[in-house]
């Protein structure tokens, strides 16, 4: 293959959930910019319609829809509709997620049903929905769920973000072991803590403050930096590489571990 062929994304469909800011639009970008078409999906569909009109900039064809992943039959309605109008979808970037900093034994139910609905749930069933129509269609596609370094080690006052983020790598694992006889591959990526909204919240708290402070590379990450592992493992370079969760997380992982 030549680079193009290999790291280029032409030809492919990539759909991306919780694309309407922060990381969902880095990603739908550095997707549109190494030549995919994109399914672009989130609650606001205002905004999200903004991300697709910037995909289009780039000459690419860009579908917007609403989608609310905590709701399966919404997720089925969504995939329907966006596979009437582009008619396939070759990749599956998983990003919608919350979190809520706070200290474990001050959670509510109501705050743990809404954090693993989003962030566990939600992916499960999106990738589940998308999975059945690259079966269906003889696509030897990829899901590509974005996960945390909380997924690997342990991350106080975040304890039921990181519990979904544990679960998701092990179901990214578990569907890779499912799905490789259909070609699918199936892979995480895991951010350090990125720039974003969310982000900025989660420093109002010292501590987290501090949790920050230890990436050994001395910052955040840029969304762009996590958009471009997620363009290598839906590009034709990685189509050995499945079951597997890449850290991208400044070296937190590697002097905590």
């Amino acid at each position: 293959m030549s680079g193009t062929e290999r790291f280029g994304l032409a030809g492919k469909v990539v759909m991306v959930t919780g694309a309407s800011k922060g990381l969902g639009r880095a990603i739908a970008l550095a997707c549109a910019e190494c030549g995919a078409d994109l399914v672009l999906g989130a609650r606001g569909l205002g905004p999200t319609e903004a991300v697709a009109d910037e995909c289009r900039a780039l000459g690419r064809t860009a579908w917007a829809g609403e989608l609310d992943v905590t709701r399966p039959a919404g997720i089925d309605a969504f995939v329907t509709e966006a596979l009437a109008v582009v008619g396939r979808i070759d990749v599956l970037v998983n990003n919608a997620g919350i979190t809520i900093v706070k200290p474990a034994i001050e959670f509510t139910p109501e705050e743990f049903d809404r954090i693993s609905d989003l962030n566990f749930k939600g992916a499960f069933f999106t990738a589940t929905a998308v999975a059945r129509s690259m079966i269906a269609r003889g696509i030897k596609g990829a899901v590509i769920n974005i996960s945390s370094q909380t997924g690997h080690v342990g991350a106080p006052l975040r304890a039921v973000y990181a519990g979904t983020k544990g679960a998701l790598n092990q179901l990214t694992a578990t569907l890779a072991g499912e799905w490789a006889p259909h070609g699918i591959t199936v892979n995480g990526v895991s951010p350090t803590f990125s720039r974003s909204d969310m982000l900025e919240k989660a420093m109002e708290n010292a501590d987290f403050r501090a949790m920050v402070a230890r990436v050994p590379l001395g910052r955040p990450a840029e969304p762009d930096e996590i958009a471009s592992a997620v363009v290598y493992l839906a590009s034709g370079a990685a189509r050995m590489v499945t079951g597997h969760t890449l850290l991208v997380d400044g070296g937190y992982t590697a002097i905590r571990s």
